[in-house]
């Protein structure tokens, strides 16, 4: 069977389900479409931060409920490896979600609202030149506007050739909390080239691990079993999830056709610096939502994202220097014990935007002079 809407939406995770909140609240036509079905698990530390949370409140609106945050920490710590450098207060404290859990909220948030979620389309072909999706089952759902919101190894992918080597790879495992102990984020330098580990609180259990510019032939499970045995954990009870993730790198969406737009993951939305993708998965998500009813799309959209882009774009020159290893180990020197840096940064940059990366360095110089540091 074929069936019309003014927008199809390839993806349920956090930007699809935003964008899919948006439009079903537009009063726009629109199907979501995901290959799996919820609830699912997904690799992701979990952090929301404050802007991220203002988002999330406006999404789920009467639904919202602190009961989707596994935990809150008001502080966060940073390691060379074992070696604590900087245990440092967050002035607003940080939630977290398991993102499995977050997510399948997400869709049941849509579902209250009337939303159309397809899922387990494992099997799903975009006809772009006659704006239809087809179905594993047959059936054909035509669009006016295909959105994208199916992650970093995104269908839309395929029409750019995008390499593997712009992304980066995580992998994490699940620990009990009686085993391994944490109250604070607490971020690891020195396994990896150009990455990090995370260790997060996350209820009854603690969320450990790694991220890095993917490289073919790393072993990503070794690198993890090493922070675990490093914790005390035995690898060997932690089960390991993987995959893909943005690192700097925006896709190049002008090069698609007219009426496709990206978002979250699929567009290359992630901060390279903090990690932090569901924000602007939430956001963009929102922005594209908003979009499919203007008189041109994907201009109304592109505009909407250029700061986020921006972001991005900055962030990723940041980020390269900040891992060229004689910056590196300079910089984790000037860390070492310096509370109100790491208070400073995380307060303004991660929990708010309030300063681009560009401002930061400059800006903090100012705070320090005035704090009389």
């Amino acid at each position: 069977m074929n069936y019309k809407y003014e927008a199809v939406v390839i993806g349920a995770g956090p930007a699809g389900a935003a964008c899919g909140i948006t439009l079903q609240q537009k009063g726009v036509k629109h199907c979501l479409v995901d290959k799996s079905v919820f609830p699912r698990s997904k690799t992701c530390a979990g952090l929301v931060t404050g802007k991220t949370f203002r988002l999330i409140r406006s999404l789920f609106g009467d639904d919202y409920s602190d009961s989707l945050f596994c935990a809150v920490s008001s502080s966060v710590r940073l390691f060379d490896r074992t070696k604590l450098l900087v245990d440092a207060p967050i002035t607003k404290s940080v939630r977290l979600v398991n993102r499995g859990e977050f997510d399948n909220a997400l869709v049941e948030r849509y579902r209250a609202l009337g939303g159309e979620l397809r899922e387990g389309e494992r099997g799903l072909k975009i006809d772009y030149e006659n704006n239809r999706v087809i179905l594993s089952n047959g059936d054909e759902l035509s669009y006016n506007t295909l959105i994208f919101a199916d992650g970093a190894l995104s269908m839309s992918h395929k029409l750019l050739d995008v390499p593997r080597d712009r992304l980066a790879f995580g992998i994490e495992a699940y620990v009990p909390s009686s085993k391994l102990s944490t109250d604070s984020v607490d971020l690891c330098f020195g396994y990896l080239e150009t990455g990090y580990v995370w260790i997060f609180p996350h209820g009854d259990t603690v969320c450990v691990g790694v991220a890095d510019r993917f490289t073919r032939g790393e072993d990503y499970r070794a690198i993890l079993s090493e922070v675990l045995s490093d914790a005390g954990v035995e690898p060997t009870e932690a089960k390991f999830i993987g995959a893909f993730l943005p690192y700097g790198y925006l896709i190049p969406q002008k090069k698609l056709p007219q009426n496709v737009l990206l978002t979250g993951d699929a567009g290359g939305f992630t901060d390279p610096i903090s990690g932090e993708g569901l924000y602007m998965a939430l956001q963009t998500g929102i922005y594209a939502g908003e979009a499919v009813s203007e008189k041109s799309p994907k201009a109304k959209y592109l505009g909407s994202v250029k700061p986020l882009e921006q972001i991005v774009k900055d962030g990723s020159k940041v980020q390269k220097l900040f891992y060229t290893p004689a910056i590196h180990e300079k910089l984790l020197g000037r860390i070492n014990g310096n509370k109100k840096a790491v208070t400073f940064y995380f307060d303004n940059q991660v929990e708010e935007y309030k300063y681009t990366y560009r401002q930061t360095a400059k800006l903090y110089r100012g705070y320090k002079k005035s704090r009389g540091g």
